[in-house]
C-alpha cells in the first residue's frame, strides 16, 4: 500500500519474524488499531522489508525492529504485521516458509508455541479492530 501512495519499500537489512507487542503512537491509541494494542495483545510479524511513509500518511504503531508498523491514508489502514493470522492457517506458513525461517534462525517449534500463546487473543482484538475500522466507513 505504501508504494501504491508512492513511497520507497526497501529492505530492512533484518527479519521480523515471529510474534510481539506493538507501540501505539498517540495516533494509533485514538484509531480503530488501538484493539491490537490491548489485553496483552500481541501481533504477527513475517517481513524483511520496510517503507518510508506515504506523503499525507499518520504513523499508528511501532515495534522496536521497525519503526512503521501501520498508518492510516484518509480512511484506509496499512499494515506492516499481519492482523489477519489466524493460528489454524499458520502451520502452512511455517512449512512453506521453512527455508525463509531456517536462513533467520528461528525454530518452528517456538513459533508453533508462541502461535498457541498468542493467536487466539489476535483474532479477538484483529475483529475488534476491523469492525470498529468498518463500521467507520458507514
Amino acid at each position: 500500500m505504501a508504494r501504491a501512495l508512492g513511497a520507497r519499500v526497501y529492505p530492512s537489512g533484518l527479519k521480523e519474524i515471529g510474534w510481539s507487542r506493538l507501540t501505539l503512537r498517540p495516533a494509533g491509541c485514538e484509531s480503530a488499531i488501538r484493539h491490537l494494542g490491548q489485553d496483552d495483545t500481541n501481533v504477527l510479524h513475517w517481513h524483511g522489508d520496510t517503507f518510508d511513509l506515504p506523503a499525507g500518511a499518520t504513523l499508528l504503531a511501532s515495534t522496536e525492529a521497525c519503526r512503521n508498523q501501520a498508518f492510516s491514508w484518509g480512511r484506509s489502514l496499512g499494515f506492516q504485521f499481519h492482523p489477519e493470522a489466524k493460528a489454524a492457517r499458520l502451520e502452512q506458513w511455517f512449512i512453506g516458509h521453512a527455508c525463509e525461517i531456517a536462513g533467520a534462525k528461528l525454530s518452528v517449534a517456538t513459533l508453533r508455541a508462541d502461535t498457541a500463546r498468542h493467536a487466539a487473543r489476535l483474532e479477538i482484538q484483529a475483529r475488534k479492530c476491523f469492525d470498529e475500522w468498518l463500521t467507520s466507513l458507514e
